[in-house]
């Protein structure tokens, strides 16, 4: 297989690794809803949303900026040095600022006095895990760029399976919400030393690891692409934030966290964007817009493989699938229905498109616009549910999420149009698009349909699941163009050679 195969594969294996990561933040969720009360869950999830909230801002947006100048630099040691002391000092930058401003933060985001003092209290034990989150930003991206991305990905696959252990660990022997995230604290301080040994592994012993060569340049660029990841990070978040806020960091909370769940494409997308931002670097540098259009289309086709059938099956089995993974949080399955809504925008990447390419101006007008719009629309959704349906007012800020992202999608795709010269109609496979959409979504239906009266939560699913991989697997088997993307993704990922 050829580069685009390769590329494929490096994907795959970098996906592989944040799936395993992200499969056990859900377990963990998964394991507490079970063991704690629901005021404990709700405090736990607002720690680890303003931990994983705050990171990508004191992230700077350098590992992005290693992985554009990676292929660019005759000595990756000195950018890779550079990044790893900028990060360094911003880990200590944020535990700070935590140190200083929780307790104030905590006030502000819960009216309740009990909750912002658990939620002080529950923050502290985890400022460590935070800190060795920014510190080793810059690790991940410089073992994909240096061709170690299996290293990569068992990092991510170590620090999973300790998640896990202490999801396990407060549901078999009744760990607190403060030792589970102590423990999680330790983990992200082991996982920061290995990952500094294996990069320094990856890049060869010696000197060259600190220079102020180009450090200036590194700077330069990394500063919008920094401010682009905060407000991209704040809107990511800022619907939980309004939840907070607005009901407290409590049992709503709870309810609304595990329905919004994050669901894998995301990591998959991720990957893709941590292997295809160099290749669009070099190849917008040497003036191949004919082939950038080529990897992103290719890239939208083989995603969509994916996506579209995954939406489609988790649109309309989302009440059995919440329902056995959080059976006392009954109303999470409206949030996780309306948060499905994005997933078909998932087909593409946008931002890191045009970071590829340089203008990642563009991408933070983008992201500005889907925050200010975001907190517009979460606020007044809750105000006037508020006073309309109140025991729904809590689902508002998902409902502007969607929208948020339905309008800053159609404006990257506008300004991706205007700066590689591709009509509207070049932009996206269209047609494949809706022919992929349209099959998932009788297949979803025709299996839920046939699995409605197996049993219960699990068996709805199973069945439903055998019926639906069937059902998509004769639709994509039978069109010429799907199976042959399909058996090119399958060979890339197992690493064949044509």
């Amino acid at each position: 297989m050829g580069a685009g195969g390769g590329l494929t594969r490096k994907i795959g294996i970098v996906a592989a690794g944040r799936a395993a990561n992200t499969f056990s933040v859900l377990a963990v969720t998964v394991l507490i809803a079970d063991a704690w009360t629901r005021d404990q869950c709700g405090l736990f999830a607002a720690v680890w949303v303003l931990g994983n909230a705050l990171v990508p801002i004191f992230l700077l947006g350098l590992p992005t900026s290693v992985l554009y100048f990676f292929p660019r630099r005759q000595n990756p040691r000195a950018l890779t040095g550079q990044a790893a002391f900028c990060l360094l000092v911003s880990g200590g930058l944020l535990v700070g600022v935590l140190q200083l401003w929780g307790p104030q933060l905590s006030v502000w985001l819960t009216e309740n006095a009990g909750h912002a003092a658990a939620l002080d209290r529950y923050l502290w034990p985890f400022l460590p895990y935070v800190f060795s989150l920014v510190a080793g930003g810059y690790a991940e991206a410089a073992l994909v760029a240096s061709g170690r991305e299996t290293w990569a990905a068992a990092l991510q696959l170590a620090l999973g399976v300790g998640l896990v252990v202490g999801g396990v660990a407060a549901l078999f022997f009744g760990w607190s919400p403060v030792e589970v995230l102590t423990f999680f604290s330790v983990l992200g301080l082991m996982r920061l030393v290995v990952a500094g040994w294996l990069v320094y592994r990856a890049l060869g012993g010696g000197g060259g690891w600190w220079t102020g060569e180009r450090f200036g340049e590194l700077i330069a660029y990394t500063r919008p692409i920094g401010f682009n990841d905060a407000v991209g990070s704040l809107s990511r978040y800022i619907d939980r934030f309004v939840v907070m806020f607005a009901f407290g960091a409590g049992a709503t909370f709870a309810e609304y966290h595990f329905g919004a769940l994050e669901v894998p494409v995301s990591l998959l997308l991720a990957a893709v964007v941590t292997v295809l931002v160099p290749e669009i670097s070099r190849l917008f540098q040497a003036g191949r817009l004919d082939d950038i259009h080529a990897l992103w289309q290719g890239a939208v086709s083989r995603l969509a493989l994916v996506v579209l059938p995954l939406f489609a099956f988790l649109l309309v089995f989302a009440e059995p699938l919440i329902s056995l993974l959080y059976p006392d949080y009954a109303r999470s399955i409206w949030v996780f229905r309306i948060y499905i809504l994005v997933l078909p925008l998932r087909c593409a990447i946008y931002n890191p498109l045009l970071v590829g390419m340089g203008k990642a101006r563009w991408a933070l007008w983008g992201s500005l616009g889907d925050l200010g719009c975001n907190l517009a629309l979460s606020l007044a959704l809750v105000s006037y549910l508020l006073g309309a349906r109140p025991e729904w007012a809590f689902l508002g800020p998902a409902l502007a999420t969607v929208c948020s992202t339905y309008l800053q999608v159609i404006f990257l795709l506008t300004a991706i149009g205007r700066h590689l010269r591709w009509g509207l109609a070049q932009l996206l496979p269209w047609g494949q698009l809706l022919r992929l959409g349209l099959g998932a979504a009788g297949a979803a239906l025709a299996s839920r349909w046939l699995g409605a009266g197996v049993g219960g939560d699990f068996w709805q699913l199973a069945a439903g699941g055998v019926c639906f991989v069937g059902l998509m697997g004769v639709l994509v088997w039978t069109n010429p163009h799907d199976r042959a993307q399909w058996k090119q993704t399958l060979a890339a990922l197992l690493g064949s050679r044509s």
